[in-house]
C-alpha cells in the first residue's frame, strides 16, 4: 500500500458501533448537489474511506451500483451487515481501488479525505471516473451547533487528546481540510471545481452526543493509549446532561467539494 500511512487506518480499529450509532447520515442536499452536475442518474457510484456504510447508503435508492472501499475491518464489516442489495463493500485503500478505469459517474469521499494521500488518490480517482464524471469530497463541521459551553467543553476534550496523540511516537496524520480547493484546481485536471456550503437540521440526545464525541478518532486513540482523559470525558457527559435536554436538536455544516472529469 505506497503512500498510505497505517496508523491512519488502525486508529479507526475498536469503536465502529459507537461510530455507526452516532455520527450522521448525510443529507439529502449532499446527493441533491452532486446530481445536478451529472446529465443523468449515476448507474455506478464508488465511496472511498465507506467506513460503517453511512455515506454509501445515501445512494441505494439513486444509483444502479454503488461499491464501498474501505481499508479499515472492523468498520467494513458493520457496513457490510447493514447492506442494501445494490451496494458491496470491499478492502481497498483510496489510491489502490483495483476498481476499471472510467467505471464510476461518481466518486464519493465522506469524512475521509484528510486521512488519505492527496496525490496518488486524486490519481485513482481521476483513473476510475468516467468523462464528465463527479469527484465529491465532503465533511461536516465538528462539533455539531448546539450550545456554546457544551461546544467549548467539546473543544477542549479533543484539543487535549490531539495533544496527547502527536506527542506519541507514531500516530495518525491529517491533511489540512480547508485546501482541498486549491489542491483540486493544483491537481489541474478537472475541468470544474467548486464548493457548496449546505446545512442539515437533526434531532439529537444527550446519548447520541456524547456518541459524536467517542466516535472521534482522536478520543479513542488517546484512550487506546491509556491516557488520562477518561475524566474529560466524563466532564464532558456532565456538561452534555445538564445542559441539554431528553431530545433537542443540532445543525451540522457540511462542506461539499465538487470535481467534475
Amino acid at each position: 500500500m505506497s503512500n498510505v500511512k497505517q496508523e491512519n487506518i488502525d486508529r479507526w480499529s475498536g469503536f465502529a458501533d459507537i461510530y455507526a450509532n452516532s455520527r450522521p447520515v448525510p443529507p439529502q442536499i449532499v446527493t441533491k448537489s452532486i446530481l445536478m452536475y451529472l446529465p443523468s442518474l449515476p448507474q455506478s457510484v464508488v465511496d472511498l474511506g465507506s467506513g460503517t456504510g453511512l455515506s454509501a447508503a445515501i445512494w441505494k435508492d439513486t444509483a444502479q451500483n454503488v461499491i464501498g472501499v474501505e481499508p479499515n475491518d472492523d468498520m467494513r464489516k458493520v457496513a457490510e451487515r447493514n447492506a442494501a442489495g445494490n451496494i458491496t463493500y470491499q478492502k481497498g485503500v483510496s489510491n489502490q481501488t483495483g476498481l476499471p478505469a472510467n467505471s464510476a459517474d461518481v466518486v464519493t469521499i465522506s469524512q475521509a479525505f484528510h486521512w488519505m494521500d492527496i496525490p496518488s488518490t486524486l490519481d485513482e480517482v481521476f483513473r476510475i471516473l468516467k468523462p464528465g464524471g463527479v469527484l465529491a469530497i465532503y465533511d461536516c463541521d465538528w462539533p455539531p451547533s448546539i450550545d456554546w459551553v457544551v461546544e467549548q467543553e467539546y473543544y477542549a476534550l479533543q484539543r487535549k487528546c490531539d495533544r496527547i496523540n502527536f506527542a506519541q511516537a507514531t500516530h495518525a496524520v491529517r491533511n489540512d481540510k480547508s485546501a482541498y480547493v486549491k489542491q483540486l484546481n493544483a491537481f489541474g485536471k478537472f475541468r470544474f471545481v467548486k464548493e457548496i456550503v449546505c446545512h442539515s437540521v437533526e434531532s439529537c440526545t444527550p446519548e447520541r452526543m456524547i456518541g459524536i464525541a467517542l466516535s472521534q478518532g482522536a478520543v479513542q486513540d488517546a484512550l487506546k493509549a491509556g491516557a488520562p482523559v477518561q475524566g474529560d470525558i466524563d466532564a464532558f457527559c456532565g456538561v452534555v446532561n445538564e445542559r441539554c435536554g431528553a431530545s433537542f436538536d443540532i445543525i451540522l455544516s457540511y462542506r461539499l467539494r465538487l470535481a467534475v472529469k
